[in-house]
């Protein structure tokens, strides 16, 4: 082999060599520092996930076949006194809990204790997206599997459609005393201040497909949950990024000032960060 030629292999080899370091260097970088779960919860699904009130140690999980609750910020969770399917969960100020899915629109009106079907009008108890207004419990949204938007304005008894499209992932949010809500339609991301009977497009994340979605209590902060991770917005659905989360989001939550955010993945691993999603410590402990 030529001088010449030994040198090309040389430098073509360092050069090879630099890249794998600089791919590898960013690789690392990727993966949160000190990223780890909290607790495994072990059931055979994954439905809603939410804190309860103002208390950031306070949860609620909702899956197939009930709810489990911890108090002690998702280090241990004990199940509710429901089988329910707890498809969509809403946990309010007043200590109601409402549960609606297949076939199930019942709530409890005693934190958990004891459960009560709701007498409603809706023509289909299939509710696969369900809403309530974090100022006024009473007033509910619920998207039906057989199609189309209803609202309520008396604690789900009677039922008015206010939108005959779907709208998928309903989030209910209230701004100076005025309702507003988010989800997701044919063409992304969406918005409406008329309790859901117009709305109008806003950015939607490169996030496919969306597994969850949550907001703060007064829509300033939204979250986005997807197979690849988490997307924030901080200025209501304008723009996102994506938070340094390595994993699928398929529940997440969000407390009142939007600092503690909490996350099932599909594998049902609780994950929790106490400064707005940047980092994600936990026990290490669960496999």
């Amino acid at each position: 082999m030529t001088r010449s030629r030994r040198r090309l292999r040389a430098t073509g080899i360092a050069a090879a060599t630099f890249v794998l370091v600089l791919a590898a260097a960013w690789f690392v970088g990727r993966a949160p520092a000190g990223q780890s779960p909290l607790a495994r919860l072990g059931t055979e699904d994954v439905h809603a996930l939410a804190f309860v009130g103002d208390d950031p140690e306070h949860l609620l999980f909702g899956h197939h076949g009930g709810i489990l609750e911890s108090v002690d910020g998702g280090r241990s969770w004990q199940p509710l006194p429901t089988q329910a399917d707890a498809m969509a969960m809403a946990p309010a100020s007043d200590g109601s809990i409402v549960i609606a899915g297949h076939e199930v629109f019942t709530a409890s009106r005693d934190g958990g204790a004891t459960w009560q079907d709701i007498p409603t009008d809706l023509p289909s108890l299939d509710i696969h997206g369900f809403a309530r207004d974090p100022a006024d419990p009473g007033r509910m949204w619920a998207l039906l599997a057989t199609g189309g938007l209803w609202e309520s304005r008396d604690g789900g008894v009677r039922w008015e459609q206010v939108r005959s499209d779907n709208i998928l992932f309903p989030v209910a949010t209230t701004d100076d005393g005025r309702a507003q809500l988010y989800g997701l339609d044919v063409s992304g991301l969406a918005t409406s201040i008329d309790g859901g009977r117009t709305w109008a497009p806003l950015a939607t994340p490169p996030a496919y497909p969306i597994t969850s979605f949550t907001a703060t209590a007064d829509g300033g902060t939204l979250l986005i949950g997807a197979p690849d991770g988490i997307y924030r917005s901080d200025d209501r659905g304008g723009s996102w990024r994506k938070l340094p989360f390595i994993g699928s989001a398929f529940a997440v939550a969000m407390s009142a000032g939007a600092r503690e955010i909490a996350v099932v993945t599909k594998e049902t691993q609780f994950f929790r960060s106490h400064d707005g999603g940047e980092t994600w410590p936990g026990s290490g402990a669960v496999p």
